[in-house]
């Protein structure tokens, strides 16, 4: 007998009540996944404060400053597109959606990137927390990179000047 491998070849096999108890399971799976992340990304904040900054992270690359070349903002969600070099990824384009808490002083960012370079290229995803400090929007994210490497990334983004600046960490 063939095992199965996904979750739907799991959910399909079995009565009505299984299949929904089965599904129930992956969706709390799921939702655990993010709340670990959330509760991760929340110590943040409280890490960046202490030692004005240092996380005791080593740099992925030098701070890279992105040309903004969109802002859409919305009722729910704000997005923010850029593009600019960075060291060992390439022309970078990326693309952060911000959505608000309910002071719409700060909230969740998730959002991908794509990096060009000569021998390729990369892609990653992330998640993480914004807040507006002092008229600057301060995003903190996770990234996750198809080559293998995992960001702590810091973007400071202006919107009266329009500058934007990654600071990329090192997480794995």
């Amino acid at each position: 007998m063939v095992s199965p491998t996904t979750q739907e070849d799991i959910i399909g096999h079995g009565p009505p009540f299984i299949r929904a108890n089965i599904r129930n399971n992956f969706e709390k799976e799921e939702e655990m996944k993010r709340l670990i992340l959330a509760c991760a990304l929340c110590f943040v904040p409280f890490a960046m404060a202490d030692s004005h900054g240092d996380l005791g992270l080593e740099k992925r690359q030098p701070d890279a400053p992105m040309n903004v070349t969109s802002v859409t903002l919305g009722e729910d969600v704000t997005s923010i597109s850029a593009e600019g070099d960075m060291e060992g990824y390439g022309k970078v384009y990326v693309t952060y959606h911000l959505s608000y808490d309910a002071d719409r002083s700060g909230g969740t960012v998730d959002g991908q990137g794509r990096g060009f370079t000569s021998e390729g290229f990369a892609s990653g995803r992330f998640q993480g927390f914004w807040e507006l400090v002092e008229g600057v929007v301060v995003m903190r994210n996770v990234v996750n990179i198809t080559n293998g490497q995992m960001n702590l990334d810091v973007i400071k983004f202006n919107p009266l000047t329009r500058d934007l600046m990654v600071q990329a960490y090192i997480l794995k």
